[in-house]
C-alpha cells in the first residue's frame, strides 16, 4: 500500500506558502495613509504632474492606483516596484516560483501515474510500467491525488496573481488617501473574559 503522508505534506507545504504570502501582503497594507506634512501637501497641489504617453513611467510624484494594478497584471511584482515596495517584489517572486514549481511537479507526477494506470488496464502485454510494487488501486489513488494537487496548484497560482494585483492597487490608493487630523483609526489585539483573542478596531473623533 502507498504512504499518503508524503503527498499530504507535499500539498500542505504549498498551502502554507500561499497563506503566508497572502497574509503578509494583506496585513502590510496600511489602514490609512500617514498624514502628510502641510508644506509637502502645498507643494504637491501647486505642482502640475505631467505623464508621457507611455504607460511605463516609474519616476512619478504621485502613485496612480490603476497604473499600479496594471503593472502587476502585466508582470507580478511590477506594481510593487512602482509603489516603491521593493521587499514585496521579492515576496511575490518567491510565491510565484513556489507555485510554478508545484504546478510543474504535480503535473509531471500525474502524467507519470496516468500512463502507468493506462498500461495496466489496456490489456496489452506490450505496454508495461515500472511500478511493480504498486497495485492498480494504488496507482489509481496516486494519479487521482496528483491530479487534485495539480488543480489546487493552478487555483493557488490564480489566487496569488489576483492578490498581487489587489495589493498593488490598494496600497497605491491608500498611499495618497488623505485623512483629517480630527479622525484616527487603529487596530489592536484584545483578550476578553471568555479567553478569546481577536482584533479590535477603534475609531476616534476629536
Amino acid at each position: 500500500m502507498i504512504n499518503s503522508s508524503n503527498t499530504t505534506n507535499h500539498f500542505s507545504f504549498l498551502a502554507n506558502c500561499i497563506l503566508l504570502m497572502m497574509l503578509t501582503l494583506i496585513f502590510s497594507v496600511p489602514l490609512f495613509a500617514h498624514q502628510k506634512d502641510s508644506t509637502i501637501k502645498k507643494t504637491i497641489i501647486k505642482e502640475k504632474v505631467v505623464f508621457p504617453d507611455s504607460i511605463f513611467k516609474f519616476n512619478t510624484k504621485i502613485s496612480i492606483p490603476k497604473r499600479a494594478g496594471l503593472y502587476s497584471a502585466i508582470l507580478p511584482g511590477l506594481g510593487q516596484i512602482y509603489n516603491k515596495q521593493y521587499w514585496k517584489t521579492g515576496l511575490v517572486a518567491v510565491a510565484a516560483g513556489t507555485v510554478t514549481y508545484f504546478i510543474i511537479d504535480n503535473r509531471k507526477n500525474y502524467q507519470k501515474y496516468q500512463e502507468a494506470y493506462i498500461s495496466r488496464i489496456d490489456n496489452n502485454p506490450a505496454t508495461t510500467d515500472t511500478f511493480y510494487q504498486y497495485s492498480i488501486n494504488d496507482i489509481d489513488i496516486l494519479r487521482r491525488g496528483f491530479r487534485k494537487y495539480y488543480e489546487y496548484s493552478i487555483i493557488s497560482g490564480t489566487v496569488c496573481y489576483l492578490v498581487n494585483i489587489l495589493d498593488a492597487f490598494t496600497y497605491s490608493h491608500l498611499k495618497t488617501f488623505d485623512m483629517s487630523k480630527n479622525i484616527s483609526m487603529k487596530a489592536t489585539p484584545f483578550y476578553n473574559l471568555q479567553k478569546q483573542m481577536g482584533l479590535k478596531v477603534v475609531i476616534c473623533l476629536k
